[in-house]
C-alpha cells in the first residue's frame, strides 16, 4: 500500500505540472474566446493612428466570469452559423503575440452611414491585439468582411456611446455606470474607460 501511494503521489504531481507548463504555454487570454484558427500567415504591420493609442490603452478591463464566458461561447457559435440579431457578429482578430485567430461575439453600432464597435468591457485582450494588427474581420453564417480600424480619440466617444448603450441597452447596461437615455454629455467622464473603433474599409 505504501508503494501506491507513492506512486499515486507522483502521478499527481506530473499532471499539476504538466497543467502549470501548459498554462504558461498560453501566451493571451481573450475574453469570451470561441475558438483558436491557426493563421499561415505572419501578423500584419499595425495601422492605428491615433496619438492617444498607449494612453487609451492602460484603462479598465472588466473581467468575464465564468458564467459569462459560457454564454459567449454559445452565442459566438450560433451566430457563427448565421443566426442572431442583424448587429450580431462573430468578431476576429489576429493576437499580438501568437498571430493566431481569435473570435468573439460583438454588437455592431450603425449610426449615420458608418460601422462601430464598442468595448464594453474596457481594454480586452482583443481590443489590444485590434490596436496591434490594425484589422479586423466580421463573420456571420457564410459572410465573412475585413476591416481596417480607426481608434477613435476620447472627444468623439460621448454620442456613440449613448447611442450604444440606448440600442443595446439589455444586454449592455451592467457594463455602463449611467442607464441608458442619459444625457449625451453624462457619458463624457466615461470616454477613456471605453475603446471604440470605426470600421474602415480594407486598405
Amino acid at each position: 500500500m505504501g508503494a501506491l501511494a507513492i506512486g499515486a503521489l507522483a502521478i499527481g504531481r506530473l499532471v499539476i505540472g504538466r497543467s502549470r507548463i501548459r498554462r504558461l504555454e498560453i501566451d493571451e487570454l481573450v475574453v469570451g474566446s470561441l475558438h483558436v484558427t491557426e493563421s499561415l500567415t505572419a501578423p500584419s504591420t499595425p495601422a492605428v493612428e491615433n496619438i492617444g493609442v498607449k494612453k487609451q490603452q492602460s484603462g479598465r478591463f472588466n473581467q468575464p466570469t465564468m458564467v459569462d464566458r459560457a454564454i459567449n461561447k454559445l452565442f459566438g457559435l450560433l451566430v457563427g452559423l448565421g443566426l442572431g440579431l442583424p448587429h450580431n457578429y462573430l468578431l476576429q482578430v489576429r493576437g499580438r503575440k501568437s498571430g493566431r485567430i481569435y473570435s468573439i461575439p460583438v454588437d455592431v453600432l450603425d449610426r449615420d452611414g458608418k460601422r462601430y464597435l464598442v468595448a464594453p468591457r474596457g481594454y480586452t485582450q482583443w481590443v489590444r491585439n485590434a490596436i496591434a494588427s490594425g484589422t479586423v474581420s466580421l463573420k456571420k453564417g457564410r459572410r465573412f468582411e475585413e476591416f481596417g480600424i480607426r481608434l477613435l480619440s476620447d472627444d468623439e466617444k460621448p454620442e456613440i456611446l449613448k447611442s450604444y448603450l440606448d440600442r443595446y441597452k439589455l444586454t449592455v447596461q451592467r457594463y455602463f455606470p449611467v442607464p441608458a437615455g442619459s444625457p449625451t454629455e453624462a457619458f463624457r467622464p466615461l470616454t477613456g474607460e471605453y475603446p471604440v473603433f470605426e470600421l474602415l474599409p480594407p486598405r
